[in-house]
């Protein structure tokens, strides 16, 4: 879902490096961390995201699986990684959506900062340090970490959840969202992240609208006048697991809520939502439409970026049948 880009992945000595042990990155002893892994029928790929998070973790930190999987066979992959290390806890849940999981997590958790990472991402062996470094700032209260494809080849155009910069970048007032990071890698003042109502109900995958729970708690914290970093040394690997139905359905999923989270502000009052509609619409889809056609020449790219022109009025439609709460500019939850 990113931007193009001008610099390319950086695949760095330590993607393959042996993992440290526990407590090779010592934190601030003011901060504590807790780690959510949101995960869904996802048991093939949990385990090694759970093995490069121990591998990061201090020896305080917890790493919670919130586990909404149906598949009996992925549930006991999540129960029985609760025996590898005593960080590990596992909570199985009705709840549907990352959304839901993310918030109950934030929920269960006592530490000073929430992390999360998604069960198809493998941070590097620096990624907690290099969060956790960010929170000696009283005044931080979001970070997002940078995103590179796990697979090492050549880009194709058509990567998710991209992000390759390596300048650290402090915003302090709205800006696209998108700009700033990804959810696969992503933490939080865990009260402050509360306070302004925790991840929207109604995005986010599995949930109403698909996605963009990430975007939008980018945006509200920075729209409530917190601070928030892009930190390039919080590294993380995306795996591209997905067949190309799949990642269709994702693209589409994407267009739909990017829309609803655009809609939203602008239905509390705040115009900016008009201008990331526009942005969203000229930067994600006819920009990536004619990179597609003229620099990859590659029509997977071309289709990826009509979901990004076609979708956000999808979106845009549904949101007005949905209730918002204005104080935190969220949906309401459907009952």
């Amino acid at each position: 879902m990113g931007l193009p880009v001008i610099d390319g992945p950086d695949f760095g000595a330590n993607r393959h490096a042996a993992a440290p042990s526990p407590g090779a990155h010592p934190l601030p002893q003011s901060t504590s961390v807790t780690i959510v892994v949101p995960t869904r029928d996802r048991g093939a790929l949990l385990s090694g995201t759970v093995y490069a998070l121990l591998a990061t973790a201090s020896p305080d930190t917890e790493i919670l699986i919130v586990d909404q999987s149906t598949a009996e066979a992925s549930r006991d992959a999540a129960r029985s990684l609760a025996h590898v290390d005593p960080r590990v806890r596992v909570i199985p849940t009705d709840t549907i959506g990352s959304s839901a999981a993310r918030n109950l997590g934030a929920a269960l958790s006592t530490a000073d900062v929430v992390a999360y990472c998604d069960d198809d991402c493998i941070v590097d062996p620096g990624w907690e340090a290099a969060v956790a470094a960010e929170f000696r700032d009283p005044s931080m209260f979001g970070v997002f970490g940078r995103l590179l494809p796990y697979e090492a080849q050549p880009r194709t155009g058509t990567e998710v959840g991209y992000k390759p910069s390596r300048r650290r970048t402090t915003y302090t007032r709205p800006v696209p969202p998108w700009h700033v990071g990804h959810g696969g890698s992503m933490a939080f003042r865990r009260l402050e992240m509360l306070a302004i109502g925790g991840f929207d109900p109604l995005l986010g995958a599995g949930c109403l609208f698909g996605a963009c729970e990430d975007a939008d708690m980018a945006y509200r914290l920075l729209a409530a006048g917190r601070k928030v970093v892009y930190c390039p040394n919080a590294l993380s690997y995306h795996k591209h697991w997905k067949s190309w139905p799949a990642q269709k359905a994702m693209e589409r999923a994407y267009g739909v809520g990017a829309g609803a989270q655009f809609a939203k502000y602008l239905r509390c009052g705040d115009p900016y939502g008009a201008v990331l509609f526009v942005l969203w619409c000229w930067q994600l889809g006819v920009r990536r439409v004619a990179a597609g056609t003229f620099k990859w020449r590659n029509a997977r790219v071309v289709y990826l970026g009509y979901c990004q022109l076609v979708f956000p009025w999808v979106g845009l439609v549904r949101s007005r049948r949905m209730s918002i709460a204005r104080k935190n500019l969220l949906y309401e939850a459907v009952q």
